[in-house]
């Protein structure tokens, strides 16, 4: 008997999200999400028998666009059937190892900015220009390994259109403040704890109803609205530790990162970091043996 996938395990949870986090695409436009399975939750011996490596894989891409042609039909329907792609026969999604993906380590992301699909092409489109001028130099070279490399890789050149959609956003209407609190520490006192200062420096610098706090299985992401970021982003996380240490809470002592995603930060040996992608656990699906929330859904009633 076959055995299926389940990925969607709050369909109110991830309804609420796209109702008010997802704008509809403009016609060139697409929203990506992604199945992956984190090697971190994954015993020494399950990383044997599966041939999941410690970083994890990202494993199939849907991407999400308006139906109807002319019309541009957007509602949620359209939005969760991406979704309900990844409630798959477990035959259909094996490791190099042959054996299904373990459903304890899997996690489905969501960017949350729409992706400009005519960047995309762009891209691929001088992607494959490249790896046509290499193959007509291995030709010319009489070079028959490089020939050989080249015709091989040519057949694979528009998958490299997969790897585009994180990069190249059309619309930042989200920025992504991503909280990962210690392994040690992630008890529910030091989550109230967290998501107290997150809230009230949000208050304070951006208004009630312009910022969306999801509670992970690691910790925290705050999606700001884009026009009320006014000043630079680095100010929202110093606030937050401010807080914290106003109220008798140095909440810095249990967060292992607290960056910006899609924003220059500095990583913590003082280098510059310019590009982090802001995909997140999607509220609703499955992230490892739970799912994401979003905990302040009162300040959109």
């Amino acid at each position: 008997m076959a055995e299926y996938y389940n990925m969607i395990l709050n369909e109110d949870e991830l309804h609420w999200f796209f109702d008010y986090i997802i704008e509809k695409p403009l016609a060139y436009e697409s929203y990506m999400i992604m199945l992956a399975c984190r090697g971190k939750k994954l015993t020494d011996e399950e990383r044997e028998y599966t041939k999941v490596g410690a970083r994890g894989e990202m494993m199939r891409e849907e991407l999400i666009r308006c139906k109807g042609g002319l019309k541009q039909e957007w509602n949620f329907d359209i939005y969760r059937q991406a979704f309900y792609t990844y409630n798959c026969d477990k035959r259909s999604l094996l490791t190099t190892a042959g054996v299904p993906y373990p459903e304890h380590a899997m996690v489905v992301y969501s960017v949350v900015n729409p992706t400009n699909e005519i960047d995309c092409i762009e891209d691929t489109f001088e992607h494959y220009n490249n790896e046509r001028k290499n193959l007509t130099s291995a030709i010319l070279r009489g070079s028959q390994p490089g020939i050989q490399d080249h015709l091989v890789k040519m057949p694979k050149v528009f998958e490299h259109m997969k790897s585009c959609h994180a990069s190249h956003t059309s619309r930042r209407i989200w920025l992504d403040f991503d909280m990962d609190i210690k392994k040690e520490y992630r008890v529910t006192k030091v989550f109230e704890e967290a998501y107290t200062e997150l809230y009230k420096a949000a208050e304070k610098l951006f208004g009630i109803g312009n910022f969306v706090i999801i509670k992970t299985n690691g910790g925290y992401h705050t999606l700001v609205r884009k026009e009320c970021l006014t000043f630079n982003p680095n100010k929202f996380l110093k606030e937050v530790y401010d807080e914290a240490v106003a109220t008798g809470f140095t909440l810095a002592d249990y967060v292992d990162e607290f960056v910006a995603n899609d924003s220059s930060h500095k990583s913590k040996d003082g280098n510059n970091i310019t590009k982090r992608s802001a995909l997140i656990p999607t509220p609703g699906c499955r992230q490892y043996d739970s799912y994401p929330i979003v905990v302040n859904k009162e300040d959109f009633d």
